[in-house]
């Protein structure tokens, strides 16, 4: 095996065998390479047994590219005998070899989905059916089974604690019913089995000699106590990671493992991979001066092994509809100038939410795209439904079924019976003023919500959105559900304001119903990630671990970039510790471009101002040696 093509620091990291090893890896500087050769050096050249090796990632297809590469350096079949696999599938092996856990005895995520949503109508939670929702509370139960934590000491972003502890409890109940354990469990149960068990440690101990983890900065509690316990006395744990590159907090990631890993474990041998091969050196001199700024790292700079001749450029678009159109007509220009594949070129973003704009105007001017990420779309929103369901009655009043899901949204005070019963006629709000009963006060409500909606009728679907908003007192109403269910109207809010904006190049609201429709379908067929050649569109979660010729950066703004969530955060060291985690969003969007970045600041947003981000005024700060163009 020929370890020549090697720097002095990956050479020192293959031949690096025991005891405890932690390797920082910066962007693009060849861990995998890395990783693997080492594994080979190890087999081949120093004859340890393929099968005492236990190599972990985070993710299966890391894990089966690990496997590959590993059979490409050589076909000996003693490489074939190392375990590559994620925690999940290493742990559901020693479950299945000591418990006999079978698969059929594992929850999958749609099952979990499915048997949330369920115990949320049955305990008649309102609003929170919605898939976001749901996956929230999906991440909030992991969070809290990967730290080993109490449910009641947790505050939920969604429910109120007493909801979310009920969800919690009947949701641990159903498991149970159903004689089945889901993902998170399956760490849980591994831990404590490890530890209950000297015996199986041992077994376990003795199976696996060397420990090798990658992306070592995502491990979470659980997962690093099993680790600790199985690599134990030996410590033969060689942990490959990069703080900067930490973006996973909020499902319990914790970097401080990999920076205190040294106090874990002692004697470790500390290397650098600080060479990027993958970016130009303007690229890696902006995103050294932005993630410096950092504290909570070790000092290092990342060097360049590529040369110069980058195109870094920032720019101040109007909006973010401004900012999608520039950027759809600034790639099809190159692709059609310079005969590039679409897919050379990402637009990386911090929240799903900043892909509608650029969905809008990538499917009016026909250019190809897919969109990394599971589709989402702000339609299916629950507060986004009630509102269309306004615009829809404003074109149509016999619909009943939207009657029935706005009339008390906001509270109009009308009664279920005298729901139930319009319903049931043709005319709804015709037979709740003559044939319901009601008060002259709630018949005087709903004179003038008929009027409202014959004015709605005559405006252009933005207007119409601001005007079930305020005038009908929409937003009110959305503030006061948050605040009984002592929850942050700040996302719901937003996701507001986006529908609103999303409907600014349309001239009437059928014309604007018609293009969610098509877009709810194109999500619902997934053909949003169906293109083969399609500019990526990324957010900075899902970029990592990626890289493309072209990025475009967008979004860079205060509230978007860092988010609000954190910038209205009231504790100042929880505030520090996030503000350093949306720094290395920024710094993982930056470090996917090999040759040429764009970075976007929109001025406004929703109709209001907004102030370019900290991170872009960071990235020009190196002693005036680097100034993002214009």
């Amino acid at each position: 095996m020929n370890l020549d093509s090697l720097n002095e620091n990956q050479l020192k990291a293959v031949e690096h065998i025991e005891g405890p090893c932690m390797v920082l890896a910066g962007p693009g500087s060849g861990k995998t390479r890395v990783i693997t050769y080492r594994i080979a050096n190890m087999v081949l050249n120093k004859n340890i047994p393929g099968a005492r090796i236990l190599a972990i990632s985070f993710t299966k297809a890391s894990s089966m590219e690990m496997k590959n590469r590993l059979m490409a350096i050589s076909n000996d079949i003693r490489l074939s005998k190392v375990t590559c696999g994620t925690f999940h599938s290493v742990f559901f092996r020693m479950l299945r070899y000591f418990e006999n856990l079978q698969l059929k005895s594992i929850v999958d995520d749609k099952e979990k989905r499915y048997a949330i949503k369920n115990i949320i109508k049955n305990l008649k939670i309102e609003n929170t059916d919605d898939d976001d929702t749901i996956t929230q509370i999906m991440t909030e139960i992991s969070y809290i089974k990967n730290e080993l934590m109490n449910p009641s000491d947790f505050n939920s972003d969604v429910l109120t604690r007493d909801d979310f502890t009920r969800v919690y409890s009947m949701y641990e109940g159903y498991k149970e019913n159903v004689r089945k354990i889901d993902f998170d469990d399956m760490l849980i149960r591994t831990y404590y089995m490890l530890k209950e068990y000297p015996n199986r440690l041992d077994f376990v101990r003795n199976v696996y000699k060397y420990i090798l983890i990658d992306e070592f900065q995502d491990i979470n509690r659980v997962q690093f106590e099993i680790i600790r316990m199985i690599a134990n006395p030996l410590n033969n744990i060689f942990a490959v990671g990069d703080e900067d590159q930490s973006i996973y907090g909020f499902r319990g990631a914790r970097p401080d493992f990999l920076l205190e890993f040294e106090k874990y474990f002692g004697g470790t041998e500390k290397i650098f991979l600080d060479v990027n091969y993958r970016s130009k050196k303007e690229i890696i001199d902006i995103s050294n001066s932005l993630i410096k700024n950092n504290l909570n790292r070790f000092e290092k700079t990342i060097k360049c092994a590529s040369g110069e001749g980058a195109s870094v450029r920032y720019i101040e678009p109007y909006d973010p509809e401004e900012e999608a159109t520039f950027i759809a007509k600034e790639i099809q220009k190159k692709v059609q100038e310079n005969d590039d594949e679409y897919s050379e070129y990402a637009v990386i973003y911090r929240t799903n939410i900043q892909s509608r704009a650029l969905v809008d105007v990538f499917m009016n001017m026909r250019i190809p795209f897919s969109v990394k990420d599971s589709v989402v779309t702000i339609y299916s929103h629950w507060a986004i439904c009630d509102i269309i369901s306004y615009l829809k009655l404003a074109l149509d009043p016999n619909r009943n079924m939207d009657w029935e899901r706005i009339i008390n949204r906001p509270l109009r005070y009308i009664p279920k019976v005298a729901i139930s019963k319009a319903k049931a006629s043709k005319n709804f709000i015709g037979c709740l003023m003559s044939e319901c009963d009601l008060k002259k006060i709630q018949i005087r409500t709903l004179e003038e919500l008929d009027i409202d909606m014959g004015y709605i009728k005559t405006l252009q679907p933005k207007y119409a959105i601001s005007y079930i908003r305020s005038t009908l007192d929409y937003d009110r109403y959305i503030l006061d559900y948050c605040q009984n269910r002592k929850i942050k109207p700040a996302g719901i809010i937003e996701i507001m304001n986006e529908f609103e904006s999303s409907a600014v190049n349309f001239k009437t609201i059928k014309e604007f119903l018609d293009h969610i429709e098509m877009i709810k379908k194109k999500a619902e067929e997934n053909t949003l990630n169906s293109q083969q050649d399609g500019v990526i569109f990324t957010t900075m979660h899902s970029a990592k671990g990626l890289e493309f010729e072209n990025v475009y950066v967008i979004g860079a703004s205060e509230g978007i970039s860092p988010h609000e969530k954190t910038c209205d955060i009231e504790d100042d060291d929880k505030k520090e510790s996030q503000i350093e985690e949306e720094r290395r969003l920024m710094y993982v969007a930056v470090t996917r471009a090999k040759n040429n970045v764009c970075i976007s600041s929109p001025k406004n947003r929703y109709s209001k101002k907004i102030q370019v981000s900290r991170f872009v005024k960071e990235m020009e700060d190196t002693n005036k040696r680097v100034k993002i163009k214009k």
